[in-house]
């Protein structure tokens, strides 16, 4: 794989990891992969195997074919979920993200 083509994985990584609010850190553990390992992978100066593919791919909620292509992704659109979240009071907006955080750490 050419170089420009890992560092536009990364770069498509990065995106996804930045829009969970995920520190590398916290999205390495959670993709069960060393953070220095995923750090390599996200700058595009390491590949990854299949297998790291696919825990990086279920972690971010990305198909396999847009981590590696940019194609094949088209985001869900939100707003439902928003609005209801427009009408929740902070504690229980901090719920919320705390659920939410578990239930995508889950599926």
């Amino acid at each position: 794989m050419e170089k420009q083509q890992l560092k536009e994985i990364g770069q498509r990584l990065r995106q996804r990891r930045t829009e969970l609010n995920l520190t590398r850190e916290q999205f390495a553990e959670l993709a069960d992969i060393g953070a220095g390992y995923y750090g390599q992978i996200e700058v595009g100066t390491s590949q990854m195997s299949i297998d790291t593919l696919i825990k990086v791919s279920h972690t971010a909620h990305l198909p396999m074919e847009y981590i590696l292509f940019g194609t094949g992704y088209e985001p869900a659109n939100p707003d439902a979920v928003i609005d209801m979240l427009y009408q929740c009071s902070e504690r229980e907006l901090e719920l919320a993200k705390k659920m939410l955080i578990l239930f995508l750490a889950k599926s």
